[in-house]
């Protein structure tokens, strides 16, 4: 058994010498990320113009990438450039997430009125969820 163990200590040794760099870019920033970035860009631009490596020092100084950045500042330019006030907030809102099915009116209206009169009579009757019926109304 000592045998055993003492071989394997040189191989645990070498294990603990090698260090995991993080990854130094983040995937998504937050909105208040992409307003201080479009603001840096603002601060670098010399009438609406970047000039050459002002992208990529901007992406270095927040670890974005720099795709990210020029896809920050093309929204921006092409807002102003429509009259149409500076928004970079995310656009993934609203996009991400399982998407709603919304529920069958026609069999809704199919059941007589007096066998619909409370939301659990109308979930037996569809087959659904209270809670799913409920949120349907929320939003109604």
């Amino acid at each position: 058994m000592l045998r055993i163990l003492c071989f394997f200590f040189p191989l645990l040794d070498h294990a603990h010498d090698a260090t995991v760099q993080p990854n130094p870019r983040r995937k998504d920033m937050t909105d208040h990320e992409c307003a201080q970035v479009y603001q840096a860009l603002l601060t670098r631009s010399n009438n609406g113009k970047l000039r050459r490596k002002n992208t990529s020092i901007v992406a270095a100084q927040f670890g974005v990438h720099i795709r990210s950045v020029q896809r920050l500042w093309r929204r921006g330019k092409t807002q102003l450039d429509h009259n149409i006030p500076v928004v970079v907030t995310s656009t993934k809102q609203g996009r991400s997430g399982r998407k709603a099915i919304p529920p069958n009116l026609e069999l809704l209206r199919n059941i007589p009125l007096k066998q619909r009169m409370t939301i659990e009579d109308v979930s037996s009757k569809l087959g659904m969820s209270k809670s799913k019926i409920q949120r349907y109304l929320k939003k109604v």
